[in-house]
């Protein structure tokens, strides 16, 4: 009995042991039945896992019959499935993409998509990282309707201005605010793009209202990966990249240069041509008659480079995860010695101490440097250069005036006489604790700091073109540092029964900035030898230092609502207290109201299969902007300095701008109505979305009576409006095993006007423009206000031009329309043309083949005009006088009167010239053009790893445009846009 005991004892003991060590094995393919290699497939509550091969297929043991498999893939909804008994689990894992319900951050929390009825636009890391840039902007480009996104700074480390539904302020801030990972960073390029999960684009006033004074222009979220329970993923991202320069415009070649400054000597010499050695110097006629001609672009734009590395890693188990990364930018500009670096770090890591408990960790940190010697005067020196001269000195230095003409500098002088270094660091530190005590009621304390600190050294030797006319280098130091802290209380509750489902949010949050700012210019060094560090032995030297503090308390609540996921209320709304305020108006309450119905959902649209998707949304709500200075409400004083008795003594005295206490927010009320939808199975989704957008109170400089002893008063006045319509279309039109095929359209308007302004000042029953500031009422904020060309002055008109309101002319000359016909230009005549454009919009198309994939995107601006002052300035060879070269036009001659600019002239800059300068800058761009390989599965796991790809892109390759410069967003002496090439590689281990 004794030994059978025993004997059973091993055996259950043996039956146990094989219980805990199961082998499983299956297959994961996707919905429609390929196979799916590379998913991970962990033990939950483990590190312990595995991946699927080539075909699909996975292995794993040590498991028991209360094992959970966890399977995971990128844009795939993460699978747990129980072992129980079983040794072959097969998995069909579903694209997260394809559901409407996806989560989608909104302020202070989520949502699923499907829940969401206010404005608020999803963008995925992976279709804003395929776009070969370090600008966060530019990766945003034609990804969202209703966003303007356009270049600001073209050169190494430079960004783009975001627009959100138009320009709504006239004086005061227009860019929108960025939160990353529920805190407010500086600027949005203050985040590494691969650390980007996803952006959320918050767009009418109930999405942003919970935002209050800070989201009058939009809320752009950002949300960066985080770590996953699991194996441990390490990731390699790295590109390298060659830019170039292509220009839409041509200047004079030397032949026409020279024929240029004949023309315009013989304009003034009674039409007479003089000789060469009278109208060229004699630099210039040496070069005419040897034929050596200058180059300046080939000299002075080069090839550049881009450099990207990115890694990450990510992993934990169920109580810790973590997510580290790290990034390395270089790029070397297409102008020499123009180059930016930046290092970049983040850690997140999520820890779960108790199931009521958890904390948190955000942080990440930043190092640039860069060189820009004053690129602008550069660009500026190679368009209007003269082709005629000598570059270098017989000793092969640079010749200071190539032509010998005084105002013709070298271009290539300041590129190398000229330094301006940058260096900054940026840190953000944000710790965050959430309590749940109770089932839906959870606590969120939310701290951060930020600090960024900034310095700049700039030198200009003497040699430099503007030290040359001195005698003297100069320079100056700046050091500026902002520091911001933010602390935010959140509340938040959630409750269901049956098919009600109930949930609140309620936010205390104060946040304070501290700006400090300190120059030293020192313009007189009579010693090039230490450059910045001879400050001391500068004859004169002008300091300049400031600092500000501005605080923001605010309390804010929303209310959400939905009976059945069918019918939908939220109610939100925030009042906000803020510094720069008057002592008056220091408080603004900006609530919001928005409505639901999810019409798929009804009972008369069950049989209609088709439909996958049908919600109509309405919202109607305010928001405020409080982006002016500090102090601005304030009275201020004026230092005067003065001397006694040799003693050099100081006063003050009130500031030229008047205080005004009762200074207010201004206020934006939206009001916002969409339909969005989706067709089988939302192969084919869309929205269109109409707003008008209202802004009152706008916060304005106005100029005051100068007996008051003040020039101007911060002051609140008119009102703007903005309305517009944006369609957003996304359909996959193949969806195959090996091949899927999808395209996407987005089409969007913004009608701008200024509604009131200082109201009827002169009494005569209507409002007042302010033709001053270009300001009229019933047009848009940027507007061009001038007479209109009609043509230039033939020599067979002079009966006509002595009838006419230009009685002086001659012909040649830029003839202007006498609109009412009393025979003088006056006011009466000009005209009110918009700047702004009519529509905007953007096609982008993706495919894949197997391992193979596609991406391109086209992106257009319609109806834009832009004066381009290389066709009329002075300075920037416009005027046709033949002193500096410049962009070719077709100007007219005695031989060619079919010309329509005027004819060139040597003695002044011929009259109404700015009429001809106003360009359509409307353009076409393919912005990116992208092709990859994804190697198999199965082959890269022989060497170890999870993934490889490889792949090229190409950015910026061809811009159809009818204005002329290097970038049709830009003017002509901005740095130039680049056209880049790259070849990149992604590595999963």
């Amino acid at each position: 009995m004794k030994k059978a005991c025993v004997l059973l004892s091993f055996f259950l003991l043996g039956t146990s042991l094989i219980a805990q060590n199961l082998s499983v094995s299956g297959k994961v393919t996707d919905t429609s039945g390929g196979t799916m290699p590379g998913v991970s497939v962990v033990i939950k509550g483990t590190t312990s896992g595995t991946v699927t091969d080539g075909n699909g297929k996975y292995s794993i043991s040590n498991t028991n019959g209360k094992t959970i498999l966890q399977f995971s893939f990128v844009g795939m909804k993460t699978q747990e499935t129980a072992v129980g008994g079983k040794t072959v689990i097969n998995v069909v894992m579903e694209e997260e993409s394809t559901t409407i319900d996806e989560v989608v951050a909104v302020g202070y929390g989520v949502q699923k998509k499907s829940d969401v009825i206010s404005s608020v636009a999803t963008v995925k890391a992976e279709k804003m990282t395929k776009m070969v840039t370090l600008d966060v902007g530019e990766m945003l480009r034609g990804k969202v309707a209703g966003m303007q996104i356009t270049t600001n700074d073209a050169g190494p480390g430079g960004s783009s201005t975001i627009q959100i539904r138009g320009k709504g302020s006239l004086a005061a801030g227009t860019s929108p605010i960025f939160i990353a990972d529920g805190v407010e960073i500086g600027a949005i390029n203050d985040i590494n793009p691969g650390d980007i999960a996803s952006v959320e684009v918050l767009k009418d006033a109930s999405a942003q209202s919970i935002y209050g004074a800070r989201a009058s222009n939009g809320v752009i979220l950002i949300t960066t990966k985080r770590g996953k329970a699991g194996k441990t993923s390490v990731n390699y991202n790295a590109y390298y990249g060659i830019q170039n320069v292509h220009k839409n415009f041509d200047v004079y070649s030397p032949e026409e240069y020279a024929q240029l400054k004949r023309e315009a000597y013989r304009t003034n010499n009674k039409d007479v041509y003089g000789a060469d050695a009278v109208v060229f110097s004699a630099l210039e006629l040496a070069s005419l008659t040897n034929k050596k001609y200058i180059d300046w672009e080939k000299l002075a734009v080069k090839s550049g480079s881009i450099q990207n590395h990115d890694i990450s890693v990510t992993g934990g188990t169920e109580n810790t995860r973590i997510f580290f990364s790290a990034n390395y930018q270089d790029l070397k500009g297409v102008i020499p010695d123009t180059d930016f670096k930046k290092g970049m770090v983040r850690f997140n890591l999520d820890q779960t101490i108790f199931s009521w408990l958890k904390l948190g960790l955000n942080t990440s940190m930043s190092l640039t440097k860069s060189n820009d010697p004053g690129v602008n005067n550069v660009l500026n020196e190679v368009v209007r250069s003269s082709p005629l001269g000598e570059v270098y000195n017989a000793d092969g230095t640079l010749k200071l005036h190539p032509t010998g003409v005084q105002e013709n500098f070298n271009p290539l002088n300041d590129l190398q006489e000229i330094s301006l270094l940058k260096n900054s660091k940026n840190d953000l530190v944000n710790i965050f604790l959430e309590i749940s005590p109770l089932t839906g009621l959870s606590y969120k304390l939310n701290v951060s700091r930020r600090s960024w600190n900034y310095r700049q050294d700039s030198y200009s030797t003497a040699k430099s073109n503007g030290g040359s006319t001195q005698g003297y280098g100069g320079g100056s130091l700046q050091n500026q540092d902002n520091n911001s802290w933010t602390i935010d209380n959140i509340l938040s509750y959630s409750k269901m029964w049956d098919n009600h489902h109930f949930s609140s949010t309620v936010i205390q949050s104060v946040n304070e900035v501290n700006s400090h700012y300190f120059q030293l210019g020192f313009p007189k060094v009579p010693n090039d030898l230490l450059g910045v560090y001879g400050l001391e032995s500068a004859l004169s030297w002008t300091p300049n230092i400031s600092g500000s503090k501005r605080r923001l308390q605010s309390y804010a609540a929303r209310f959400q609502y939905d009976y059945a996921s069918k019918y939908y209320l939220t109610l939100s709304g925030r009042e906000d207290g803020s510094s720069v305020f008057g002592a008056d108006n220091k408080w603004g309450f900006f609530p919001a109201a928005a409505l639901g119905w999810n019409m798929y959902k009804e009972s008369f649209l069950a049989n209609f299969k088709p439909l996958t998707n049908l919600k109509l949304r309405a919202s109607y709500g305010s928001v405020g902007n409080e982006a002016i200075a500090p102090y601005g409400s304030s009275a201020s004083a004026d230092q005067w300095d003065y001397i006694n008795n040799g003693n050099k003594l100081s006063g003050y005295t009130p500031g030229s701008m008047l205080p005004n206490p009762k200074l207010k927010w201004e206020t934006s009320t939206t009001l916002n109505a969409a339909v969005d939808f989706g067709f089988y199975s939302n192969r084919l989704t869309g929205t269109v979305e109409v707003y008008k957008t209202n802004t009152t109170d706008l916060l304005v400089n106005r100029n005051i009576n100068a007996s008051t002893g003040y020039a101007t008063m911060r002051d609140n006045i008119g009102e703007i409006q903005n309305k517009g319509i944006e369609i957003q279309l996304d359909g996959q039109i193949i969806k195959k095993k090996d091949f899927t095929l999808g395209a996407g359209i987005i089409f969007s308007t913004n009608n701008n006007q200024i509604l009131r302004l200082f109201g009827d000042l002169n009494k005569d029953g209507k409002e007042d423009d302010y033709a001053a500031n270009n300001w009229f009422i019933g047009q848009p904020i940027n507007v061009f206000y001038d007479y209109i060309y009609d043509g230039i002055w033939q020599a067979n008109q002079t009966t006509e031009i002595a009838a006419s309101a230009q009685p002086t002319a001659k012909q040649g000359e830029i003839r202007v329309k006498d609109l009412d016909g009393n025979k003088k230009l006056d006011n009466n005549d000009k005209v009110v043309t918009s700047a702004m454009p009519k529509w905007q919009g953007s096609f982008n198309l993706n495919a894949k083949y197997k391992g193979i994939d596609f991406s391109m995107d086209v992106t257009t601006v319609q109806g834009l005009l832009r004066y381009n002052k290389y066709l009329a300035d002075y300075a920037y060879g416009g005027d046709l006088r033949g002193i500096f070269n410049g962009i070719k036009v077709d100007y007219w001659t005695p031989e060619h009167t079919t010309g329509v600019f005027p004819r060139p002239t040597n003695a002044s800059t011929p009259g109404y010239m700015g009429l001809v300068a106003r360009e359509d800058a409307s353009f076409v761009k393919l912005s990116n053009i992208s092709l990859g390989y994804t190697l198999p599965a199965k082959m890269v796991s022989k060497i170890g790893l999870n993934s490889l790809r490889v792949y090229c892109s190409g950015q910026n390759l061809f811009t159809n445009t009818k204005y002329k410069s290097y970038n049709p967003e830009q003017d002509s002496d901005a740095y130039p846009e680049s056209q880049t090439v790259s070849f990149g590689l992604q590595v999963g281990f």
